[in-house]
């Protein structure tokens, strides 16, 4: 099976990863990534790398698809509240004339 390097996913290349001591004791401790071995990288079968990387994609594309209804929610409600801003607006105006 062919294998192919990919940036760990553990410590994010970096090669060590921070952990705090305790529950008790909230202080950041620097160790060595136990899952590629302080080398940054881990080598993968081919053919699982081409899943996770298809995955991915979905969820960007899932991702991206929640976060464009979202803008449009907030658009309408921006609408919405402008109109009531107006009417109360409206409304001082009529009462002071």
């Amino acid at each position: 099976m062919e294998k192919t390097k990919i940036i760990c996913p553990r410590c994010r290349g970096n090669g060590y990863i921070k952990v705090l001591a305790s529950v008790d004791n909230p202080t950041e401790m620097t160790h060595q990534c136990p899952q590629c071995n302080s080398q940054g990288e881990i080598m993968i079968d081919e053919t699982r790398f081409k899943n996770i990387q298809k995955e991915r994609d979905l969820l960007s594309v899932a991702h991206i698809k929640k976060l464009e209804e979202e803008i449009d929610m907030l658009r309408k409600q921006k609408i919405y509240l402008q109109s009531q801003l107006r009417k109360k607006n409206d409304t001082k105006t009529e009462q002071t004339k």
